[in-house]
């Protein structure tokens, strides 16, 4: 990545050259952290614990890149009434319904494991899997498998998805 950056100040027009190899790579590494960033913001599942404080809803993500930073404004804007975290090996987000901080990385068994909402959480999704549109090779690379262990719908998958064909 130096030698690109030092090329860039000397190239003109570098980016814009497909072929060189240095730029292909770049280009993969953004398209890499994007798509980590779109499955952050698709596969973070809080779970509610209580706090004397009110509820604090903990969610655990295992992000390829250091993501967390660059991905939490989505989170402030989209829970922005709750006080929530988010954990991963690499940093946690933390926001307090007024101020997102952030701090280092956490361990898988600092976050909850469950909480009373899975089961609502698991009955949303069995009714909106739509038997007639199982595509398995599609699904598993929108919601790659590494994923599913924190997921808590991922136990149905496997039984939907054999049962689809009859259902539809």
């Amino acid at each position: 990545l130096y030698r690109l950056l030092w090329r860039l100040q000397r190239e003109r027009g570098l980016m814009e050259t497909g072929i060189d190899p240095e730029v292909s790579r770049l280009r993969d590494l953004v398209k890499s952290v994007r798509r980590d960033q779109h499955k952050m913001t698709a596969f973070v599942r809080f779970r509610e614990v209580a706090t004397e404080n009110g509820p604090l809803f903990i969610a655990w993500f295992e992000p390829d890149h250091h993501i967390v930073e660059a991905t939490a404004d989505f989170f402030v804007k989209r829970f922005s009434a709750m006080h929530w975290s988010i954990l991963t090996p690499k940093a946690c987000a933390h926001w307090d319904r007024q101020i997102l901080t952030f701090g280092p990385g956490a361990s898988k068994k600092d976050a909850p494991t469950d909480d009373a909402l899975e089961d609502y959480w698991r009955s949303y999704y069995a009714s909106i899997f739509n038997p007639a549109r199982v595509k398995l090779g599609a699904m598993q690379k929108e919601m790659p498998q590494k994923y599913w262990r924190n997921l808590p719908e991922a136990p149905l998958i496997k039984e939907l998805t054999a049962g689809a064909a009859r259902r539809a």
